[in-house]
């Protein structure tokens, strides 16, 4: 039986793993992004599903009005996109934060309004956020992006509680060092320092991830709601 699926940030590592592992054949699938639009095509063409892509900046306010309004139809949503800026808090600027803030709160917010009507009349519904373990761990660099994560974790406990009643299930997953991404700067200067941090001793793939995401968007999982899960190898730096 074909579904009806959001995916933002589809173009990125995690994104694109995600979708190749919860995709099935026959499901209408959003991928949305933001500038990588040749490759969020590319996924497309590669899945065995009827895929639409959608090209929205999520700090444009009219990019993200129109984004929403297409997605009314939304079974799952796996909501990957995010902003990051790295820098001790002084050092920010106002661009930096106000990117941070835009993608990272508001679009979640205005993203899951959208799909949770649609969700409440079929008595159904899914709600995967991607968050990062940096919201649970104090790190230097992070205190911004940090908090934008922390209320992702906040903001969807709360939407379990609220719509589970309506059938629709919402968590989150917060990766911890993964080989793609923001991580791949930091590893070029201090590979080993990061490996330490890690009780397994290994990085995370964006297919661990992608894991925890369809797990979590299937029927094994149907008990399990407003909880955040970390695909960290035993994370244990930071405060």
């Amino acid at each position: 039986m074909s579904r009806n699926l959001v995916v933002t940030g589809a173009s990125c590592a995690i994104g694109e793993a995600v979708c190749r592992k919860v995709v099935r054949p026959g499901d209408r699938v959003l991928l949305h992004c933001c500038r990588n639009e040749d490759r969020c095509r590319r996924l497309a063409g590669s899945l065995d599903a009827d895929c639409t892509v959608a090209v929205a900046d999520f700090g444009d306010p009219g990019a993200l009005a129109a984004l929403c309004g297409r997605l009314g139809d939304a079974e799952i949503l796996v909501h990957c996109a995010a902003v990051t800026r790295t820098g001790l808090l002084a050092h920010l600027d106002d661009d930096d934060l106000r990117a941070m803030v835009s993608a990272n709160i508001h679009a979640l917010v205005r993203i899951c309004r959208a799909v949770v009507p649609g969700m409440v009349a079929r008595r159904n519904g899914r709600i995967v956020n991607v968050s990062s373990v940096a919201a649970a761990r104090g790190m230097p660099g992070q205190a911004v992006y940090a908090g934008t994560k922390g209320f992702m974790e906040s903001f969807t406990r709360s939407l379990a509680a609220e719509y589970g009643a309506k059938g629709i299930r919402a968590n989150c997953v917060a990766p911890g060092a993964i080989e793609a991404g923001s991580l791949k700067p930091l590893l070029a200067l201090a590979p080993e320092e990061v490996r330490g941090s890690i009780a397994l001793r290994k990085l995370g793939t964006p297919e661990d991830v992608a894991a925890m995401v369809a797990f979590l968007c299937s029927e094994e999982a149907s008990f399990i709601s407003g909880r955040t899960f970390a695909v960290d190898g035993g994370f244990a730096r930071g405060v």
